[in-house]
């Protein structure tokens, strides 16, 4: 049986975002190894697999990487890999070499969101810029998820007869958010009509920047319209987050790390992204296939999936005034609501799990077949 090796920094992004794809390539007759920083119980879809503990860490001076690099090189040099795909920064940069000193064949790589971008801080262009610039030479596919690493791609020397390509992300499951108990969050919650809710999702952290939706809200409650916010996560800036919405008096219902966004999402009426950096964010995919419209900071990622007015709004980061104003045409306008919503659910089949495998399968260079859940 042919094998495939899938190499992430940590173990955490093959659960989020990887299993259908190793799903797929063993329905095509892989074998499917695994190589990341494991550092908790296996997936039961997974246990079956082929797992490799590799010492990588996030920070890329780390002692551990050379550490690292040894690992891929004896994993590399001990097994006839017919194809390695990296994932992850410091994974992708620490396993290319390896594999390049190993001379592997087909190695490829999906850039989730370059550190560097237009508006990065200067230190992310001194570090980051040129390892991609180096490894790039150390690979024959390079995928990009968003436009901006697209074009800034095209800049890179990749290998002899290697390719570049720019695929919606890494798939969801479309119909998972379409079918959300939104009544059951609204009795945990407390939530009756007329009361309208807005949520944000994501780590509670600067990047994330939640507090512009508070300061917006804010905007709201002193023109006398109460809008409650729901921020899903946990993160470093938490107390300062709830500490600013208390003095902002507005009201926000934090609700911590959870499973059922499906359920959060459903009962909800807007949903915001106010990040200063993404790639391509999966909460936004997410709002977008249960049909929320959505207001979203006017950076990289978010810039490829929303249109002023057809499917959301485009705000400047820490604008929370036009932030406020955004919401408050939603709330209001229920032709632009519905027409948004519509929009939505029809765009978010481009990002769907089945979509994105059948791109892969063009990366892979497998015949296309359905993709069945297993």
């Amino acid at each position: 049986m042919k094998k495939f090796l899938m190499v992430t920094t940590i173990q955490n992004t093959i659960e989020a975002f990887l299993i259908p794809h190793i799903k797929m390539l063993e329905q095509n007759g892989y074998e499917v190894w695994i190589a990341t920083n494991i550092y908790k119980e296996l997936p039961k879809e997974l246990e079956s697999n082929k797992w490799v503990n590799i010492s990588f860490s996030r920070n890329p001076f780390s002692k551990k990487s050379f550490k690292a690099i040894k690992e891929m090189r004896d994993l590399i040099k001990n097994n006839d890999f017919e194809m390695i795909h990296f994932h992850t920064p410091v994974a992708a940069f620490l396993g290319r070499y390896a594999a390049m000193k190993e001379n592997q064949k087909n190695i490829i790589y999906t850039a989730h969101g370059f550190h560097f971008y237009k508006g990065a801080p200067l230190k992310n262009w001194c570090i980051y810029y040129p390892m991609e610039l180096l490894a790039a030479r150390w690979t024959d596919k390079l995928i990009t998820i968003n436009e901006e690493d697209y074009k800034q791609s095209l800049k890179f020397k990749l290998k002899k007869d290697s390719r570049l390509y720019k695929i919606n992300g890494v798939g969801l499951d479309t119909s998972q958010y379409s079918s959300g108990d939104g009544d059951k969050i609204k009795k945990e919650l407390l939530i009756r009509a007329p009361e309208k809710t807005v949520l944000i999702i994501g780590e509670l952290n600067k990047n994330k920047n939640q507090i512009q939706l508070i300061k917006a809200l804010e905007k709201l409650r002193l023109k006398g319209i109460n809008v409650k916010g729901i921020f899903v996560g946990v993160g470093s800036e938490e107390k300062i987050l709830k500490e600013s919405a208390l003095k902002s008096e507005v009201k926000i219902s934090f609700l911590g790390y959870r499973k059922d966004i499906n359920d959060i999402i459903a009962s909800v009426e807007l949903v915001c992204s106010l990040s200063y950096r993404e790639g391509l964010p999966r909460n936004v995919m997410e709002a977008m296939s249960a049909g929320k419209p959505i207001i979203a900071t006017d950076i990289r990622g978010n810039r490829d999936i929303i249109q002023n007015s057809i499917n959301g709004f485009l705000v400047p980061v820490e604008d929370s005034e036009l932030t406020s104003k955004y919401l408050l045409e939603l709330l209001e306008n229920k032709e632009l609501y519905k027409k948004i919503s519509q929009n939505n659910l029809l765009k978010s089949n481009e990002y769907s799990i089945e979509n994105i495998l059948e791109s892969m399968k063009e990366v892979y260079k497998i015949e296309k077949t359905s993709y069945h859940k297993s």
